[in-house]
């Protein structure tokens, strides 16, 4: 399983992309098959092996090539020379165009999992790839495989992400000492707009907990800081077990992504902690929608937050959390073998 060389799989996860590859991995590992998963490192808990190839001990830079881009070439080169004619499968889960450009010296048919919005850089990336390879492409929600096959044509499959349920039941999560909050969940960049769920709180009149890494200082400073409060807090970045203590006691999830999200793993989590999710369609794949435990509203009208919450508050107990079974990463895994299994 390929992600990057320079890619952690450490927790608290950089993105849902790395908790999706280790669950993955974990999941194909615990149903008894060798999974060897290519990173800069994981956590030793884990049930998968990891390789890791190490930088150069001379310098990669030149006139146009900073020294951290001409490593990560030298990396993705180095992953080029790797045997991988004893495994069944080679899966990537990469964002970086010279890891595909390096792995068509393997010269074998792969599965590469697309977990992100076309963009130009990626678009070329894989145009150029599947031109060049019989690859099998697979997309996380029927969201992004529409997108995607603008770009890359039809033949694209979808497999959803999913979640253990057993991991969020409520006796299996320690209890928040507080309630009666709203979250938000995720990066804290402009994609993400952790700015509007500031002004959903503040509309609903109800405290916030922000929790996720800053993956945009300038937007961090302009656009979330100045706001905190007593009442708007940021928790930091969150290792799984303390978000899920913050999802099952809060009121709701507020998912106000400005892009298409192409899953949103957040929403079913948040869903399998039974906690009702609102936000915006951009945020919100089709396939996690359901009112009222996942209720759209628009961007444009910020006062559609309070009968929201209103509805959310009348579920009954266990509403969501039924909904997001739907989603038990089982099935995901079964979906996965059987595709592998055509490689033999």
């Amino acid at each position: 399983m390929v992600t990057s060389p320079i890619v952690d799989l450490t927790e608290p996860f950089a993105g849902g992309t790395e908790a999706f590859v280790v669950r993955l991995a974990n999941g194909l590992a615990a149903r008894g098959h060798e999974v060897d998963v290519l990173c800069r490192k994981a956590d030793e808990t884990n049930r998968f092996n990891t390789l890791a190839i190490e930088e150069s001990a001379l310098r990669m830079c030149d006139a146009i090539t900073s020294e951290t881009e001409g490593q990560k070439q030298y990396q993705a080169a180095q992953y080029g020379l790797i045997d991988t004619s004893g495994y069944d499968v080679v899966h990537y889960h990469s964002y970086y165009h010279a890891i595909y450009d390096y792995g068509f010296l393997h010269r074998r048919r792969s599965v590469i999992t697309l977990h992100s919005p076309v963009s130009e850089r990626l678009a070329l990336t894989h145009k150029l790839n599947r031109a060049r390879t019989n690859d099998v492409y697979v997309t996380v929600s029927e969201r992004l495989r529409d997108e995607w096959s603008e770009v890359l044509g039809d033949g694209l499959y979808t497999i959803p992400n999913g979640i253990e349920p057993a991991h969020y039941q409520a006796d299996s999560v320690p209890a928040l000492p507080e309630s009666g909050f709203l979250l938000s969940s995720g990066r804290i960049c402009h994609d993400k707009n952790t700015a509007a769920a500031i002004e959903l709180a503040e509309t609903a009149n109800m405290p916030l907990i922000i929790a996720g890494p800053i993956a945009d200082e300038t937007y961090y400073a302009t656009h979330i800081r100045p706001y905190l409060s007593d009442t708007i807090r940021y928790a930091g970045h969150l290792s799984q077990t303390e978000l899920k203590r913050y999802l099952s006691a809060a009121t709701a999830l507020l998912c106000t992504s400005a892009w298409r999200e192409p899953f949103g793993l957040s929403t079913l989590e948040a869903l399998a902690c039974d906690t009702p999710v609102i936000g915006f369609a951009s945020a919100i794949v089709p396939e996690l929608r359901q009112e009222p435990v996942s209720q759209i509203i628009e961007a444009s009208q910020p006062e559609a937050i309070v009968p929201a919450i209103s509805r959310a508050a009348r579920l009954p107990a266990g509403r969501c959390r039924d909904f997001a079974h739907q989603f038990d990463f089982s099935l995901t895994l079964e979906k996965y073998e059987q595709l592998y299994a055509n490689f033999h």
